[in-house]
C-alpha cells in the first residue's frame, strides 16, 4: 500500500511539473483541475489494480493521464475569439478658409468683407484708393430735377449695404449725364443729382463725412450717345474710393 502511495505521489508531482512546463502563463485552475483529476485517476487505477492484481506503474500512470485529461476538459475555459478592433474613424478633411466676397483675402483677415466682385483690394481686403466699387446705373430723377424716383431705391439701398460692409472706406460720388443739353447745364444738373444720392445714403445710415459729391456732366461717357441704350449707360453715379 505504501508503495502505491509513493508511486501516486510521484505521478502527481510529474503532473504538476508537466502542467507548469506546458504553459508559462498558467492560472491556478489550470494546475488544480489536472492534479485533482490525476489523483482521482490514480486512485481509480490503484483500486482497479487491487481487484485485478495489476498495480503496475503503467496502470497507475495511465489512470493519472486519463483523470487529468478528463479534468482538464471539464475545467477548461472556452475563451471566445477576440473581436477585431473597430477601424479608426477617419478624420474629416479640414474645410478650406472662407473668402465670402471672393477678393483673395480670407474672412478671418478681411476688414472689408463685402467688397464687390472685381474690385482690387489691399492686404486686409479693403478696396484700393482710386478703385470704383460701384456704378449706379438706372438711378432715375424727375425731368430736369434732382428728385430721386422711388423705383431707384433698390439700387441705392444696395449702395448703402456695400458701404456698410466696407465701413473703413471713404468714397467720392461722381455724377455723369448723357450729352443731351448744354455742357454747362449737364454739369450743374449732375452735381445736384449726385448730391441727392449722397443725401439718400446719409439718410440711410452712411456717415456723411465718408462721402463727397462731384458732378462731371457729359465729360466722361462710357459709351457713345447715339442710342437710348448707350445714353442710359452714361447716366450714372460712380462710387470711387478716396481713402481706406
Amino acid at each position: 500500500m505504501m508503495n502505491n502511495i509513493g508511486r501516486m505521489v510521484v505521478v502527481l508531482l510529474s503532473t504538476i511539473l508537466a502542467a507548469g512546463c506546458a504553459n508559462q502563463n498558467i492560472k491556478p485552475i489550470d494546475v488544480i483541475c489536472p492534479v485533482l483529476g490525476a489523483a482521482v485517476g490514480v486512485g481509480g487505477a490503484i483500486g482497479a489494480g487491487a481487484l485485478s492484481g495489476d498495480d503496475s506503474e503503467g496502470a497507475i500512470a495511465g489512470g493519472a493521464v486519463i483523470g487529468a485529461g478528463l479534468a482538464w476538459l471539464l475545467c477548461r475555459e472556452d475563451k471566445p475569439e477576440p473581436e477585431p478592433a473597430p477601424a479608426p474613424t477617419p478624420r474629416p478633411a479640414p474645410e478650406p478658409p472662407k473668402d465670402s466676397d471672393g477678393d483673395g483675402v480670407i474672412d478671418a483677415n478681411d476688414q472689408c468683407p463685402g467688397t464687390p466682385a472685381g474690385v482690387k483690394v489691399n492686404a486686409v481686403g479693403c478696396p484700393e484708393i482710386g478703385e470704383k466699387i460701384l456704378s449706379l446705373e438706372g438711378v432715375n430723377f424727375d425731368t430736369n430735377k434732382a428728385t430721386i424716383k422711388s423705383e431707384s431705391e433698390a439700387i441705392l439701398d444696395n449702395a448703402v449695404k456695400v458701404l456698410s460692409d466696407n465701413a473703413s472706406i471713404y468714397v467720392r460720388l461722381e455724377g455723369h449725364t448723357d450729352s443731351r443739353g448744354s455742357e454747362a447745364y449737364n454739369k450743374e444738373l449732375s452735381q445736384r443729382r449726385t448730391e441727392a444720392v449722397a443725401a439718400y445714403l446719409s439718410a440711410h445710415g452712411i456717415d456723411p463725412d465718408r462721402l463727397s459729391a462731384v458732378g462731371y456732366g457729359e465729360s466722361t461717357p462710357v459709351a457713345p450717345n447715339d442710342t437710348p441704350e448707350d445714353r442710359y449707360k452714361n447716366r450714372r453715379v460712380d462710387l470711387v474710393v478716396t481713402e481706406n
